[in-house]
């Protein structure tokens, strides 16, 4: 059992986190093991005391592109929703530490000396996620409430985190807002992009790890498997974004404005439902080699489509590497050679929308390596 309190300087907050964890063995080849126990993360120093951070995005600004579609400019002949955009993120003192509760419960069995097998299923759960609300995000909640308020009252400031040019439109652009049902919106001159708690998210899951060693007359073998299956993934909004959620869910915002990145996120951008590793080690007095593999599952690309209209999903990814090593004394060093091959059937990355054209969030594509390791110790 542990507990731990912290009280912070740069935050108006404290928190106090705890953790229990359990052993038991009914007999003696098989464990059962568990935990409970509760984690933050305190705002860090750039998201608390970031200055201005000016960055120039090409975004859609979603008020404007309703006026559109509802106002009689489908083609934007007249109106033009899509410019860069200026984004100022700044830190907020006003920030609370993201919290967590985590549990797992699990197996370890060892039915002979030389082979174990575990399972362990956990579960997190955390709340109050810090980020960035993102500028179409602050442009949607722009549109909610000029939704909601109609054209009684132009005067009134929408999301002030959207600053606009008051008078940048001419006669024929206010006739298309006036046609949508909504208050005109100028052109952005900037977003305001504070950093705040958003959302909280729940993710669970199980591992399953074989160790298996033999000695044999030609040397000693160890086979190591660990695979990690993902079960939940999901996304709840919070503060802002539950505001968009919840006008999509009444029908206030239109269907195909993207209000995305909540509900299930099992298998979106690189949140792979799966991963797995093997190893296959041997040695022998002073030779050595392994030989292991490295699977990733596949997900899908949520910015993509195919011209059906379904997913474009990217393939799983699956590598392999080798090693030789010598071990010898040098000088009355302990001393290893070790000769590798990365990646030795040269798979590169499967094909994405990204800007090296891969996720490189999942996947690496160095495509085969070589390397040569020499070590000594004295």
């Amino acid at each position: 059992m542990a507990l731990r309190y912290e009280d912070f300087d740069d935050i108006d907050d404290s928190t106090t986190v705890g953790k229990i964890a359990f052993g038991w063995r009914p007999v003696e080849q098989l464990l059962v093991r568990g935990s409970w126990s509760e984690a933050f993360r305190a705002p860090n120093l750039v998201t608390v005391n970031e200055d201005i951070v000016a960055r120039n995005n090409t975004r859609t600004d979603w008020a404007c592109e309703y006026a559109a579609d509802n106002g009689g400019d489908p083609d934007q002949d007249i109106l033009d929703c899509t410019n860069s955009t200026q984004r100022i993120a700044m830190g907020s003192d006003k920030l609370k530490p993201e919290q967590s509760t985590n549990t797992s419960i699990g197996l370890a069995w060892t039915p002979t000396d030389n082979l174990s097998m575990t399972i362990d299923f956990w579960s997190i759960k955390k709340e109050d996620t810090i980020g960035l609300f993102g500028e179409e995000n602050h442009t949607l909640l722009d549109l909610v409430y000029r939704l909601q308020a109609g054209t009684a009252n132009c005067d009134m400031t929408f999301n002030g985190a959207v600053e606009r040019e008051g008078s940048s439109l001419d006669a024929e652009e206010l006739a298309v807002y006036q046609a949508a049902g909504i208050c005109p919106a100028g052109d952005i001159k900037f977003i305001n992009d504070q950093y705040a708690n958003l959302d909280d998210r729940t993710v669970e899951g199980f591992d399953v790890g074989i160790y298996y060693n033999i000695d044999t007359a030609y040397g000693t073998f160890d086979v190591k498997y660990n695979g990690s299956f993902l079960e939940t993934y999901e996304q709840d909004a919070g503060g802002d974004a539950k505001v968009l959620v919840d006008a999509q869910n009444a029908g206030i915002l239109p269907d195909n404005y993207p209000v995305a990145g909540f509900a299930d996120l099992i298998g979106m951008d690189g949140n792979q439902d799966e991963r797995h590793t093997a190893k296959l080690r041997w040695y022998n007095d002073a030779f050595g080699a392994s030989l292991s593999a490295f699977k990733v599952g596949s997900f899908y690309q949520s910015s993509l489509t195919l011209e059906d209209g379904t997913r474009y999903n990217v393939p799983s990814m699956t590598t392999y590497n080798a090693s030789f090593d010598y071990k010898f004394d040098a000088f009355g060093a302990d001393s290893r050679v070790r000769l590798g091959i990365k990646n030795f059937t040269d798979e590169r990355a499967p094909l994405a929308d990204r800007y090296f054209g891969y996720f490189s969030d999942a996947h690496s594509d160095y495509g085969r390596e070589f390397y040569l390791e020499v070590k000594a110790s004295l």
